[in-house]
């Protein structure tokens, strides 16, 4: 399956900038804001997912814990196969994200296994960051992988290697020059559309790979930058407990994307947006990276 209708998502309590992160996150902004706002824009949003028939696993943030980036548990948790896989983190504070709590929790009402083997990396500081990291075709077993300092491509081909999914790998970078620090913001596969902002991959070679291996399968929609930096790239298929498709994202993204690009998102599911601009612009992150999903 591409799409899962069970998710598990974490409320934030001290949502704040992170500064661990920031050099690595072009998408991060030290502007005004607040957890409240944040933890409002949060609720707010599961609403949305359960109001459409979406599970919600929903966890809240450890108490005295130093996490101001735990809204995103997709960085640090994956589920294939029957197994959660934990994933080595480039950020310090974001590796006590990691709980044992909530993996006991999942073994005991999924029975999943546990994969900890590429947590050994991190003591290389080599570092794949979940599914942040890697965007998956799951129907077609293939891995996307944007190079950078958070998706090292040792790691990655241990990831393959543990489940048999083929890695697609490339370089993107912002028309700056600015690395792309997560997969996730340019690119979203469903069962039969993608989006990426292939303009961002400067090498001929590997973007023809890339667009070559999405066409076999999807009908592409090419982002622009202005859109990636709108978090367009950043949405997710789920499906809900009756098996209707829903794109969910942020309203900044919905708003930032044509009429043509919005039909043929729809012909596959409905889309759903909810306003998260505080934790877009502090936490440097969207609506698919506060959305771990659980297959099982």
């Amino acid at each position: 399956m591409q799409a899962t209708n069970t998710i598990l998502m974490v409320r934030p309590s001290r949502f704040r900038f992170n500064q661990q992160t920031a050099a690595t996150n072009i998408f991060q902004n030290e502007i005004a804001g607040d957890e409240i706002a944040a933890m409002n824009e949060f609720n707010d949003f599961v609403s949305l997912l359960r109001n459409n028939e979406i599970e919600v696993l929903l966890f809240d943030e450890e108490k005295n814990a130093d996490t101001p980036d735990c809204v995103f548990p997709n960085n640090w948790l994956m589920t294939f196969e029957k197994k959660i896989f934990l994933f080595p983190m480039l950020a310090a504070n974001r590796r006590l994200e990691r709980r044992t709590d909530i993996v006991n929790a999942l073994q005991k009402k999924f029975l999943f296994n546990i994969h900890t083997e590429l947590l050994s990396f991190e003591k290389d500081e080599k570092y794949l960051e979940g599914t942040g990291a890697v965007v998956l075709d799951r129907k077609n077993k293939i891995a996307y992988c944007n190079l950078s300092s958070r998706c090292n491509e040792d790691v990655i081909d241990k990831f393959c290697e543990a489940t048999g999914f083929i890695a697609i790998k490339f370089v993107a970078n912002t028309p700056d020059g600015s690395e792309i620090y997560h997969t996730n913001v340019l690119m979203s596969i469903g069962n039969s559309v993608a989006v990426i902002c292939d303009e961002w991959i400067r090498n001929g070679s590997e973007r023809e790979l890339v667009l070559n291996s999405l066409k076999k399968n999807h009908t592409i929609i090419s982002l622009t930058s202005a859109q990636v930096f709108s978090f367009a790239g950043n949405m997710l298929l789920i499906k809900n407990n009756s098996g209707n498709y829903f794109w969910v994202m942020s309203s900044q993204a919905f708003y930032s994307l044509t009429e043509k690009q919005k039909t043929i998102l729809e012909t596959e599911g409905k889309i759903l947006h909810s306003g998260i601009s505080t934790i877009e612009s502090l936490g440097g992150g969207s609506a698919r990276c506060m959305i771990a999903e659980l297959f099982y």
